[in-house]
């Protein structure tokens, strides 16, 4: 398929819509997770060059440039993700008439499954990253713009579950245990680093709104 982040964006949802298996989760969480970084810069560029914010502008500049590069690399994820899909499906149709054919097959899917954990395990990484931007902005950034870094901590924390649960069902699948339990142990650490993040900044947004 064409490169998603040069899809219009009713063309995307239309792909998104359709019978083919990619684009497909992954590659929303990504795509998620992109949005919300993207939020990050623009709360910090609204907060960039504002006189009454004079005493954050190295943090803020700092964080928009952070919240564009985030951005970018989740466009590559989803992307990739597309990718390691459809090398599963290639090991999958590998044949399987021989008990050597059916060890090939088999080595190769293990292989292709470990390559379709990495990418969102990287997503979920790197979802850390974005809700620590947002928090950066929400603490710092221009009041007016508080509820765009609300919307970022909801959707980041969205797309670091639905990260997760691509990485678990590829997991449960493969025969490595050592590859299981660490990357198991990586995807806690990572989900409660953007977790307690995300729910920091809510917590600033909800301060913020008339109750």
């Amino acid at each position: 398929m064409k490169d998603i982040a040069s899809l219009p964006v009713g063309d995307l949802i239309e792909e998104l819509g359709s019978s083919s298996a990619t684009p497909g989760g992954g590659s929303a969480s990504a795509l998620c997770a992109s949005i919300a970084a993207s939020l990050t810069a623009m709360v910090a560029n609204l907060t960039v060059g504002r006189s009454r914010f004079s005493g954050v502008q190295e943090e803020m500049v700092q964080a928009a440039e952070r919240g564009k590069a985030l951005s970018r690399e989740f466009l590559d994820l989803a992307m990739k993700d597309c990718d390691a899909f459809d090398r599963f499906m290639k090991a999958l149709a590998l044949p399987k008439d021989s008990e050597q054919e059916r060890e090939t097959r088999r080595i190769s899917m293990q292989e292709a499954l470990k390559g379709s954990t990495l990418v969102p395990m990287r997503m979920v990484e790197l979802a850390g990253d974005v809700a620590e931007n947002c928090l950066a902005v929400a603490s710092m950034g221009n009041r007016n713009a508080i509820t765009d870094a609300g919307v970022s901590a909801l959707l980041i924390k969205a797309a670091s579950r639905g990260a997760a649960m691509n990485a678990r069902i590829n997991l449960s699948s493969i025969e490595d245990g050592s590859f299981v339990e660490e990357n198991l142990r990586r995807l806690e650490a990572d989900l409660e680093r953007t977790g307690t993040a995300a729910d920091k900044v809510l917590a600033a947004v909800s301060s913020e709104l008339p109750r």
